[in-house]
């Protein structure tokens, strides 16, 4: 197919697939007769997993860049590709640490999560100086140390963690992984995530407003 073709079936303008190209984010096509280049279904799937990533997963040019390079450098392996896509996708928080007291506040509760998971001896730096900014914002609001609830995101996490885990052992187990289906799962699935904590948050509200009632005190 031409790019005309190329652009129509994808939904990506055929200025953004040249953009692409220039960026070699996606692979040329080939050269016919004359100045003719034609595309094939290969690239269809290559500007569709970029859609994905860029519009889904909210990925820079740089960091698609980076996963593509992932897929390419890792394509037996999921578990190596996996961490490699979440070392190069990673997003520095835009605001920075607070005063002095707020931010040892916040790198004393890091600390103490991750070792209580056992996470500290493999938490990358970034991530945790991720945490820290993070929490040192919470606390430079004046809000409280959040103890249980923190507990419970990590809770979270550890079991969503060990469901991708066991997913992908399982489909090895059973004769193979797809490395870029475990990559863009990983990916897609923190935009899921995020949506469906969303959800349950209003859900939650609702009921407590509804078991409240008008008044604000609880129905009988």
């Amino acid at each position: 197919m031409r790019i005309g073709e190329l652009a129509e079936r994808t939904g990506v303008p055929a200025a953004t697939i040249k953009f692409y190209l220039r960026e070699r984010l996606l692979p040329p096509g080939e050269h016919g007769d004359g100045n003719v280049v034609d595309y094939g279904q290969a690239h269809v799937h290559r500007l569709m997993l970029i859609r994905a990533l860029s519009e889904t997963a909210g990925l820079s040019v740089a960091q698609i860049g980076e996963v593509l390079t992932v897929l390419s450098r890792h394509p037996e392996s999921a578990f190596q590709a996996m961490g490699a896509t979440l070392a190069a996708t990673h997003r520095d928080p835009s605001f920075s640490l607070a005063t002095e007291g707020t931010a040892a506040a916040a790198e004393r509760a890091v600390d103490r999560l991750l070792a209580e998971y056992g996470w500290a001896e493999v938490t990358p730096p970034m991530y945790r100086d991720a945490l820290v900014t993070a929490l040192t914002a919470y606390f430079r609001l004046g809000n409280p140390d959040l103890g249980e609830v923190l507990t419970l995101w990590a809770d979270a996490a550890a079991q969503l963690a060990s469901a991708d885990m066991e997913a992908i052992g399982e489909a090895a187990r059973d004769g193979g992984v797809d490395v870029e289906q475990a990559v863009v799962t990983t990916l897609l699935g923190e935009t899921v995530f995020a949506a469906l904590r969303r959800i349950a948050h209003i859900a939650a509200s609702a009921r407590l407003q509804a078991e409240q009632g008008p008044s604000g005190t609880m129905n009988p």
